[in-house]
């Protein structure tokens, strides 16, 4: 069985933070954007898949106690405990409790701030993509998709960052389709889609998806851009034709904006 923990280089007590933190250390490193050779670029993809495949693990509650609950020598996670509520007192009500001279008091000492906030894998995932920061943009966009699978623009987001790598075109692809079919009136996601789809060689698909932005508004300025490269025309069938890592900006810049 594939130890998940000992991939990521952490214990099994290892807290939620401490297991984003060896992630994203280890995304980094084994990013196959960083590797030339073709061989090696195959075994840092691997490597990277199986990076993704513990962080989505160990990364939520459930999924994280059921893989452990598996794991030889019974050494299985559970979340921390909850604090028990404070026990039922019985009997009668206590008297009055004897009143002593107000004194005046040293002011208490402030309570120290941890300074801890919240990680915005959204956010950040955003400001690396803006940054022309891809391999680390698909990172963060990685964990929120992980954290909210609900989130369209997650997806969205996530989309535009693989979109960059030629050999990710068809993940990117598939996340778009996810953004769509959870936001189906966004009229961006489905001409980002099209657009994937149609740099793939899957034209009918891609007339389709566009087909359905032009019916939710026919004059909305994606529809008018991705009508410069996808014709309406009938097409033959359909052939796959090598990916282009670009990715046209539209939708970035109106998911930035929100």
């Amino acid at each position: 069985m594939t130890d998940y923990y000992a991939i990521l280089g952490v214990p099994r007590t290892a807290t939620g933070p401490e297991i984003r933190e060896a992630y994203l250390k280890l995304a980094r490193d084994t990013h196959p954007d960083r590797v030339k050779d073709p061989v090696a670029r195959k075994k840092a993809e691997d490597a990277f898949k199986n990076v993704t495949a513990a962080y989505d693990t160990l990364s939520k509650d459930r999924s994280r106690r059921d893989y452990s609950a598996k794991l030889p020598n019974n050494e299985s996670w559970t979340p921390p405990a909850q604090k028990a509520a404070p026990p039922m007192v019985k009997g009668p009500p206590l008297g009055p409790k004897e009143t002593k001279p107000a004194t005046p008091e040293a002011p208490a000492a402030p309570i120290a701030s941890s300074g801890r906030v919240e990680f915005d894998a959204l956010g950040q995932g955003i400001e690396a993509f803006k940054k022309k920061d891809y391999h680390t943009a698909v990172q963060l966009l990685n964990m929120a998709v992980s954290n909210d699978e609900g989130s369209a623009r997650a997806h969205a987001m996530l989309a535009l960052a693989m979109a960059k790598n030629p050999n990710w075109v068809r993940d990117a692809m598939n996340h778009m389709e996810t953004a769509s079919k959870i936001e189906p009136k966004n009229v961006s996601y489905l001409v980002e889609y099209a657009l994937l789809l149609h740099s793939q060689g899957l034209k009918l698909r891609a007339k389709r998806a566009l087909e359905g932005a032009i019916a939710l508004k026919p004059d909305h300025p994606d529809v008018a851009r991705a009508l410069k490269e996808i014709p309406l025309a009938p097409e033959g069938p359909e052939a796959p034709r090598p990916s282009t890592a670009e990715t046209p900006r539209g939708l970035f810049d109106r998911l930035r904006k929100r």
